[in-house]
């Protein structure tokens, strides 16, 4: 067998990085202006790269540029070879133990990670001042997707796992609650919990069906064969807040999602019980992808944000999950 060395590889760093930039832009001209270059010098490293390959990687059309399987299997590859590239340069450039350069985390919406955007920053501007942090909110089931991909670095989201290529660390468990306009009509005594069968055929404001929540709602509605309907998908947390305050209907959302705008506004804010909803929020990090020194600092710092927020009762309706996290 011929040793691996001598096979001396071919695919070029820069190009692999154009090819990503190009493909994650979907659009040749967006691709070129972020990276400061022609698009007709873009175009020619792609095109070189499809060359070496033997296969068409990029395609384009009427509503931009489009991956093709060949490209989706070389996309998971440069996303892997493009940070560990990045990473030799940083590690050698580093040679200390002191955390340092960017690391990107994504924050699910509607609920208690939202929260922790702030905290994070000032505890990694206090701790490790040469990481540049990069946060992005969006939904879990995208977030995952990202981290799995290598286009973030780790995430707070919702649900348990297994995810295959996601390693998952439970977080804290969050119960749902209802909120309504104080104006609006809710079922049971005032203030009191209210089962979710009485909320069957009223007036429901949720995330879209995408959303984790959405889906554990739904589920939840399904189990006890009661009627569920949505008046509006609303994934703008502003816009959902002016709906309820409109009482335009209600909604079921984390505690911690929107607590601060239901005492502003004065929303209400009931238990549900028969059943109890609760979500289970994790930290997410690829069991595939390297994982560096600066990544592991933030990791640490979520972890004990997360232990003194629970320990301190800071969220109301989080509980923490059996198992506690060594942050020593």
């Amino acid at each position: 067998m011929t040793p691996l060395r001598d096979h001396y590889p071919s695919l070029e760093p820069r190009k692999l990085y154009y090819f990503l930039t190009a493909a994650d832009c979907g659009s040749y001209a967006k691709a070129a202006r972020e990276l400061k270059v022609s698009q007709s010098t873009l175009s020619e490293h792609v095109s070189s790269l499809e060359a070496q390959l033997g296969r068409t990687l990029l395609t384009r059309g009427p509503r931009g540029v489009s991956v093709t399987e060949a490209g989706k299997v070389l996309y998971r590859h440069a996303q892997l070879i493009v940070r560990q590239v990045r990473q030799a340069e940083l590690d050698v450039r580093q040679v200390s133990d002191v955390a340092f350069g960017p690391v990107s985390l994504g924050l699910a919406t509607y609920g208690a990670a939202a929260t922790l955007a702030l905290p994070i920053l000032h505890r990694v501007k206090e701790r490790c001042p040469d990481v540049l942090l990069r946060i992005n909110d969006n939904f879990a089931g995208t977030l995952s997707e990202s981290v799995i991909n290598g286009r973030i670095d780790l995430a707070i989201v919702y649900g348990i796992g297994p995810l295959k290529g996601l390693r998952l660390r439970g977080l804290f468990v969050e119960e749902l609650f209802l909120f309504a306009a104080e104006s609006a009509v809710i079922p049971g005594p005032a203030n009191g919990p209210v089962n979710l069968a009485d909320l069957a055929g009223m007036r429901l404001l949720l995330p879209s069906a995408i959303h984790f929540l959405r889906q554990l709602i739904e589920g939840a509605f399904a189990r006890i064969g009661a009627r569920l309907e949505i008046a509006a998908e609303i994934d703008s947390f502003a816009t959902l807040r002016d709906a309820l305050r409109a009482n335009l209907g209600i909604s079921i959302l984390p505690h911690a999602a929107i607590v601060e705008a239901a005492a502003r506004d004065r929303l209400q804010i009931r238990p549900i019980r028969q059943p109890r909803l609760e979500a289970t929020v994790s930290l997410g990090v690829s069991d595939q992808l390297p994982t560096t020194d600066s990544v592991r600092a933030v990791e640490h710092i979520i972890l004990q944000l997360v232990d003194e927020s629970t320990a301190a009762g800071a969220w109301p309706g989080v509980r923490p999950l059996a198992n506690t996290h060594n942050t020593d």
